[in-house]
């Protein structure tokens, strides 16, 4: 999950924030070169000196959680006490303060690699495909160049934007990890043609030889762990984001797209990382319970720094029932990583699969699709 940096000892500081300030933090501290909690520290020293900032609405706040100096969460606690505020309203102060007083920059003031998220969990179901192409998408109709990896050998990511399948005389992704390809990766990657994406959409089919990866990655010698960043390697100058659609399971395969999005030197706090969809059922906790050990494991092993950007809940209806409701704010009790977005059952997101026709071009004012450009611009930070 996303924890702080070892040059400073950190504590972590659990309130309650409400997902619009979340966002607009994140996104701001991005735009400039600073990494979400040291945006968050800062807020609060400016804060501290500002004896009565005006009140913030803080209708629906969830639970949040932010690493900040030593000695920070106390600090904060007692001056909230001090002023008669709950910390949910210091919070939402300290941050509209910030926020006023720290404009957006012309340009980005800190140059960032590729963005690279993981949507994954080994849970089948959840709706990996359906999230990692709505991201997509939205992206792409805001503007940024993206590439979407159909990384799952069933290549349902691939079916649903009506992909035939690699472009003739192309080499799979595959071939290109193992080293044995013929031809530029550029050559394997398939436009979608929708005006909405102006051109910005592209899409690294599935091929069937995928089903044998681990069996043939096993026996890689020399080189493995990195095999699908040197894949990859010659077409990120080409993009802004680059997101995999994960395979249904635990096997060599993630951890090579572990090992992908880990970050990189100079990369920001959640620049990348692993996007979680789930259900708001035991199954989804028990899932991430041990997609979570495999990333504490692989970080152990090889000393990657992984973020973990956020919990999707997907498929949520209230009137399921309490225990359905009694697990969805379960995800949103956790804080590191918390839920980003929710995407309630609806008719247009199934229907978008059946048809093969992207979420954005089938129901582009559905509220699922609008979720979908929430999520798109807060990661896209």
């Amino acid at each position: 999950m996303t924890t702080p940096s070892a040059e400073e000892a950190r504590a972590k500081l659990l309130v309650n924030l409400t997902p619009e300030l979340r966002r607009d933090l994140r996104i701001r501290a991005a735009e400039r070169g600073m990494n979400m909690q040291d945006a968050a520290a800062s807020a609060l020293s400016l804060w501290y000196s500002s004896p009565a900032p005006p009140e913030v609405d803080t209708r629906g706040a969830r639970s949040w959680g932010v690493f900040l100096p030593a000695g920070g969460p106390e600090r904060f606690t007692a001056e909230c006490e001090s002023r008669s505020l709950t910390k949910v309203q210091g919070m939402a102060q300290a941050i509209t303060s910030w926020l006023a007083s720290h404009p957006s920059p012309s340009d980005r003031l800190v140059t960032q690699p590729v963005k690279r998220i993981l949507v994954g969990n080994q849970k089948g179901g959840v709706g990996k495909t359906f999230v990692a192409s709505g991201l997509a998408q939205a992206m792409a109709e805001a503007g940024l160049r993206v590439l979407l990896v159909d990384y799952d050998p069933q290549g349902h990511l691939t079916s649903r934007m009506q992909i035939p399948g690699l472009p003739e005389g192309s080499d799979s992704l595959l071939t290109h990890m193992l080293g044995e390809a013929d031809k530029h990766l550029a050559r394997s990657l398939v436009a979608l043609p929708h005006e909405r994406f102006g051109g910005r959409l592209h899409v690294l089919p599935a091929s069937k030889d995928a089903f044998l990866m681990d069996a043939k990655l096993a026996l890689l010698q020399v080189g493995r762990d990195t095999c699908l960043a040197r894949a990859l390697a010659p077409v990120e100058g080409d993009y802004d984001v680059i997101i995999l659609d994960g395979p249904p399971n635990l096997g060599l395969a993630i951890d090579l797209a572990i090992n992908y999005v880990q970050r990189r030197p100079g990369e920001l706090i959640d620049h990348s990382g692993i996007l979680m969809p789930v259900w708001s059922d035991r199954s989804s906790f028990d899932a991430y319970k041990m997609l979570n050990e495999q990333i504490e494991t692989h970080s152990k092993m090889t000393g990657a720094v992984v973020d973990q950007v956020g919990f999707v809940v997907n498929a949520y209806d209230s009137r399921k029932g309490v225990v359905t409701r009694a697990f969805y704010e379960g995800w949103n009790e956790l804080t590191t990583p918390g839920v980003l977005a929710t995407l309630k059952d609806a008719i247009e997101g199934r229907e978008a699969s059946d048809y093969q026709v992207p979420l954005l071009e089938h129901a582009p004012d559905s509220p699922q699709a609008n979720v979908m450009r929430g999520l798109a611009k807060e990661l896209s930070a």
